[in-house]
C-alpha cells in the first residue's frame, strides 16, 4: 500500500514538475551571423526574441515586442516577459520577449539597435507570425520603459534598397506602453527624433515609485503639449516592478484600464473607423442630456464608441459628432441610451448667459448687467428632474430584442436613434 502511494505521489510530483518547466518557444536570434559590436559568444553577446503566440481563435492580428526591465544590468524576463506575455495571448495579441545587451558588456547604441533590430524583424515577418504589419506595439518595464521610448524617438526609417531585407521596413512601433519608467532625459534625439513624433502612448506609474513617476509626468506633459494621443494612471500605492500586478485587487486594474485602450483605439482590428453623426430622440423629444453607447455585436476586437449628448453647442438638439480617430468600424451594434435629466439647458445655449459671459471675458460686466443676471438666476429652476439615471436597450419596452443599428464603412455615417419609455 506504502508502495503504491509512493509512485502515486511521485508521478504527481513528476507532473506537476513537468508543468512548471514547460519549454517556451527557442529564441529567434536576431542576427544569426553574429550582432554588430559583439565581444563574445554567449547569450549575452545574442540579441533575440521568444515569439509567445495566441491560439488561431483568439488571434487579432495585434502584437508587442515586451522589453523586460532591470536597470541595463539584469534582466526581469519572467515577471515583466513571460507573465506579461501570457496576459496578453490570453487576450488574442501576439507577445515578442526581447533578449537584449546589457552593461557592462554593452552601451545604449546597442540595446537600443537591438529594440529597433527586433521590431524590424516582427515587421517583416508579420506575415509568418499571423499579425499586422501596422498595429505592432512596445511595452517596456522600468529601464525597458527607457529602451521602449528611445526606440519610439529614435525609429529607423525604411530603407526599400537595402540588402537585408528586414532594413526595408521601418523600426517604429505603432503605439508604446510606457510602465514606472522612461522619462524626457532618458531619450536622447541623436537621430532627430522629436516628441511630436511618437506613436500613441499609455503609461502606468504609483506615487511611491516617486523617483520615476516624476519623469513620466514631465514626459506625459511633453505629450501632451505636442499633441501625441496619450493616457496615463497614475495609482498612490505600489513599489517599484510590479510587473503587470496580476492578482492585486488594486495595482491588477491597470491591464484592464491597458486592454481598453488598446481595444477602444482600434489596435486589435484591421477594419478603419468611420465618423458618425447622429440624433437621439426619446419618446419623440431631442435627448437633452445624456449619452448614447454603441457595442459592436459578434465583434470583440472592435472598439465600443460613446456619445455624450450635452447639448452644450449650436448644433441640433440631441446631436452628437463622433470623428473617425474615435468613430466605429463597420458592423452591427447594440444601442444604449441613457438619460441623465429632463430638464438642462446649457449656459452656452441660453442668449442671456452667452452675453453675460461676453461681457465677463471683455470685462465689461455692468451692474445693469449683474442685476438682470440675478433676476434670471431667481427664475431659473435648478431643482432636480430626474430621480435616477434611465437607461433604454429597447427602441420600446415590450420589445423582446436589444435595439441593434448598423453601421457602414462608408467615410462619413449619420444615425438617428429613437427609444420610447412607454
Amino acid at each position: 500500500m506504502k508502495s503504491q502511494f509512493f509512485l502515486f505521489a511521485t508521478l504527481v510530483l513528476l507532473l506537476t514538475s513537468s508543468a512548471f518547466a514547460q519549454k517556451l518557444p527557442d529564441p529567434i536570434l536576431l542576427w544569426p551571423n553574429g550582432a554588430p559590436g559583439a565581444t563574445g559568444s554567449s547569450d549575452e553577446d545574442k540579441p533575440a526574441i521568444i515569439p509567445m503566440l495566441p491560439d488561431a481563435a483568439k488571434n487579432t492580428g495585434a502584437a508587442i515586442l515586451v522589453i523586460p526591465g532591470g536597470g541595463f544590468m539584469t534582466r526581469a524576463t519572467d515577471f515583466e516577459g513571460v507573465l506579461v506575455s501570457r496576459y496578453l495571448n490570453e487576450r488574442g495579441i501576439a507577445a515578442f520577449i526581447l533578449r537584449y545587451r546589457i552593461r557592462p558588456l554593452y552601451n545604449r547604441k546597442d540595446w537600443l539597435l537591438d529594440a529597433q533590430r527586433a521590431m524590424q524583424h516582427i515587421r517583416t515577418n508579420a506575415k509568418q507570425f499571423r499579425i499586422a504589419p501596422n498595429r505592432i506595439g512596445v511595452v517596456g518595464f522600468s529601464a525597458g520603459a527607457d529602451l521602449a521610448y528611445d526606440a519610439s524617438l529614435n525609429p529607423l526609417q525604411a530603407n526599400p534598397e537595402a540588402a537585408d531585407p528586414l532594413e526595408r521596413v521601418s523600426s517604429r512601433p505603432d503605439f508604446q506602453i510606457l510602465v514606472y519608467g522612461a522619462s524626457p532625459q532618458r531619450g536622447t534625439t541623436e537621430g532627430g527624433g522629436k516628441v511630436a513624433d511618437l506613436p500613441p502612448a499609455f503609461m502606468f506609474c504609483t506615487a511611491e515609485d516617486m523617483g520615476h513617476l516624476r519623469g513620466m509626468s514631465a514626459l506625459y506633459m511633453d505629450m501632451l503639449q505636442a499633441k501625441v494621443p496619450v493616457e496615463a494612471h497614475f495609482f498612490l500605492n505600489g513599489e517599484h516592478g510590479v510587473g503587470f500586478a496580476l492578482g492585486d485587487p488594486v495595482l491588477g486594474e491597470y491591464p484592464k484600464l491597458l486592454m481598453s485602450w488598446i481595444t477602444i483605439n482600434g489596435f486589435l482590428t484591421e477594419k478603419p473607423r468611420v465618423q458618425l453623426t447622429g440624433v437621439v430622440k426619446l419618446d419623440g423629444a431631442p435627448l437633452i442630456r445624456g449619452m448614447v453607447i454603441l457595442t459592436p455585436v459578434n465583434q470583440p476586437s472592435a472598439p465600443p464608441v460613446t456619445a455624450y449628448i450635452t447639448n452644450a453647442h449650436t448644433r441640433e438638439l440631441g446631436s452628437f459628432i463622433v470623428n473617425s480617430k474615435q468613430g466605429p468600424v463597420a458592423g452591427k451594434y447594440r444601442v444604449e441610451v441613457r438619460q441623465d435629466a429632463t430638464r438642462w439647458e446649457s449656459n452656452s445655449r441660453n442668449p442671456l448667459m452667452i452675453e453675460i459671459q461676453n461681457k465677463q471675458r471683455d470685462r465689461t460686466l455692468t451692474d445693469e448687467d449683474r442685476k438682470k443676471w440675478g433676476e434670471f438666476v431667481r427664475q431659473r429652476d435648478l431643482s432636480p428632474s430626474i430621480e435616477n439615471q434611465r437607461v433604454f436597450r429597447r427602441q420600446h419596452p415590450k420589445d423582446k430584442n436589444d435595439y441593434i443599428v448598423e453601421i457602414k464603412g462608408d467615410s462619413e455615417n449619420r444615425i438617428v436613434l429613437e427609444v420610447f419609455s412607454r
